[in-house]
């Protein structure tokens, strides 16, 4: 991205900050900006369903990087 663009898109996450009205959506973002380097974390409900895929059978699962692939094929991107 280049540094004008990054700028405006600043400016705008900026704007949109000071009209949020939701508490609970200040305290993510004031979490994320306390560990800029972690991931995002994940509910108990969210870690559980990742827990689960770990053992399941690969073969019934398509790869994102092909799926990403074939998606931006058929769609001309």
């Amino acid at each position: 991205m280049d540094t004008p663009q990054l700028q405006k898109d600043k400016l705008k996450i900026i704007n949109w900050i000071t009209q949020l009205k939701d508490h609970s959506l200040v305290e993510k973002i004031k979490t994320l900006m306390k560990e800029p380097g972690k991931p995002y974390p994940l509910t108990n409900e969210q870690q559980e369903i990742l827990d689960s895929q770990v053992n399941s059978d690969k073969n019934l699962y398509t790869d994102a990087e092909v799926l990403f692939t074939e998606l931006k094929k058929n769609n001309g991107l």
